[in-house]
């Protein structure tokens, strides 16, 4: 059995799976801010557990240090230097723990629901932030493993502002007024392609070389509302050397990504 576990910033989601990725039973509950209780309620919902673990991966949303099991610093959680792996794997009678990041494991999770990997994707996150991953042959890029896209700096406004503090949904909603759920308007969603998305988009592909991007989180999803929108406006800005992406597709787990990650990682990388 795998056990996943998915921290986000207001609820952790754990999934127990069987070796051939079937979800056996979930259990999820509100994320504290302190991780002292954080580590209390999750003792408290492993009982309802009665399987023995052969391996544990768990997302988290911040900065790593993979090797120690170390959470260096999250951004919606006052978590510094916590010895993440090690007290999670106490609590699951000694079960191994691996962790990564939530963007990276998505991404892997949402590569391997396809029936054939790509060779070069990018899987983008497109939420409160935005977050990615590269995957090359369906696998994790370890020399972008640490890539935070939403970072990037651009052009906006007359400022230089990075990519997530104009694109992503957060942005959405206080640029529109209204939630991407929640409208089909083309007009809005050409204008999010042309004055936000699409810029970081056209960066990325450029130094990633990438011939399919997957959008997922609460935002991404809505691919189909803005992809026939983003594909003209990469091929009109890409430089003629740039390899244009072939496919623009939408995540196939949606919110559940982060945690078939979890179960692709802890069977294929740490067997």
């Amino acid at each position: 059995m795998i056990l996943a576990i998915d921290i986000g910033g207001t609820k952790t989601l754990l999934a127990c799976f069987d070796n051939t990725g079937h979800i056996l039973k979930e259990v999820s509950f509100s994320t504290p801010d302190e991780y002292d209780d954080f580590l209390n309620d999750l003792k408290k919902h492993a009982a309802r557990f009665d399987q023995n673990f052969t391996t544990c991966c768990m997302g988290v949303p911040g900065l790593l240090d993979r090797k120690a099991g170390v959470v260096r610093s999250l951004g919606n959680l006052p978590w510094i230097d916590r010895p993440i792996a090690h007290d999670v794997s106490k609590i699951f009678n000694d079960t191994p723990v691996y962790i990564e990041n939530d963007s990276k494991l998505a991404g892997l999770g949402e590569v391997s629901a396809l029936d054939t990997a790509p060779k070069r994707v990018l899987y983008i996150t497109v939420s409160t932030g935005i977050g990615g991953a590269l995957l090359v042959d369906g696998r994790l890029s370890t020399d972008m493993i640490d890539m935070e896209i939403g970072k990037s700096p651009l052009n906006f406004a007359g400022d230089v502002e990075h990519w997530e503090n104009f694109a992503s949904g957060r942005a959405f909603f206080e640029s529109y007024g209204i939630k991407g759920d929640d409208t089909d308007d083309p007009k809005i969603w050409q204008n999010f392609v042309q004055e936000r998305l699409g810029p970081g988009i056209v960066v990325a592909c450029s130094y990633l070389q990438v011939d399919t991007i997957i959008f997922g989180g609460g935002l991404g999803h809505h691919a189909p509302r803005f992809r026939d929108y983003l594909a003209p406006y990469i091929d009109e800005r890409l430089h003629p050397i740039v390899k244009r992406p072939k496919q623009l597709l939408s995540a196939t787990y949606g919110k559940n990504g982060v945690i078939y990650g979890c179960f692709e990682y802890a069977k294929n990388y740490h067997r």
